[in-house]
């Protein structure tokens, strides 16, 4: 699937302590004509969140991995693992986002280190 058929322009993967600064930012995204994945939005009750996961890589156009105060969420990490291979075979681009109230920068997994922030 070519990025033009793309469902969504960016998946927002983040530590759900973090959910309402990205809440916050997936509605910037959208008042400026961007379509987020959030999950909370895309995932209907009754599915299975790691199903819905799946489909969802084979949506986006890009990754936004945010980085709060608190690191990576348990699930964060499994979507960041996912999506390494889907970076790679459909070159997908992955941002990392450090949230404003992180006051230091975490210890970030290699292949994210040195990405453009």
């Amino acid at each position: 699937m070519d990025s033009r058929r793309k469902l969504f322009d960016v998946f927002l993967a983040h530590n759900s302590v973090d959910k309402s600064s990205v809440k916050f930012i997936a509605r910037k995204l959208i008042n400026r004509g961007l379509k987020p994945w959030l999950d909370e939005e895309q995932i209907q009750p009754g599915t299975f969140f790691q199903d819905a996961i799946q489909q969802a890589m084979n949506q986006v156009k890009s990754v936004a991995i945010f980085i709060g105060p608190s690191g990576f969420g348990k699930w964060q990490l499994m979507e960041l693992r996912a999506f390494i291979s889907v970076l790679v075979e459909k070159d997908i681009p992955v941002i990392p986002v450090l949230l404003r109230n992180c006051k230091t920068t975490p210890d970030l997994p290699a292949f994210l280190s040195g990405m453009t922030w």
